[in-house]
């Protein structure tokens, strides 16, 4: 058995996981409520010589192929924590069991090629408080190291 190259800490513990293996875990934050926004934080690698906005083409390019009802939005500019790292934002809807949902996307590339994707997702179009709320979120991040 190789030695733990790698750690992968969350609010329970921290784990050592051997050589090879990538993070790919999700954190999903539910609402306090049904009409509340959820938040998700997943994880993902650029490939080999990928810049980040080739990146998001990408993923943009298969959610469209495969998700029922996707229609994109806009794509703008994003800070991370107090400006932590540039990424971008992407509105976008899709069709789950008939109904519209809405969601916002941030997309990051935090070090080397390790991207964090934070997502919200509402079941009605996001208002006001709702993308205040997304964007509290994402200027509280901070490294942990």
């Amino acid at each position: 058995m190789s030695e733990p190259t790698s750690q992968c800490l969350f609010s329970e513990g921290l784990i050592d996981f051997p050589e090879g293996y990538q993070d790919r875990t999700v954190n999903v934050f539910a609402p306090p409520a049904a009409d509340a926004p959820a938040f998700n934080l997943s994880r993902d690698a650029l490939n080999a010589g990928e810049a980040l906005a080739a990146y998001i083409d990408r993923q943009l390019a298969l959610m469209e192929k495969h998700i029922k009802g996707w229609k994109q939005g806009e794509r703008s500019a994003a800070t991370l924590g107090d400006g932590l790292s540039q990424g971008e934002t992407v509105h976008a809807s899709y069709l789950r069991d008939g109904k519209r949902i809405w969601q916002q996307q941030a997309v990051f590339n935090v070090d080397g090629n390790k991207i964090l994707v934070f997502t919200m997702t509402c079941t009605r179009a996001p208002g006001d408080a709702d993308r205040a709320l997304f964007g509290d979120l994402l200027r509280s991040f901070r490294f942990h190291h």
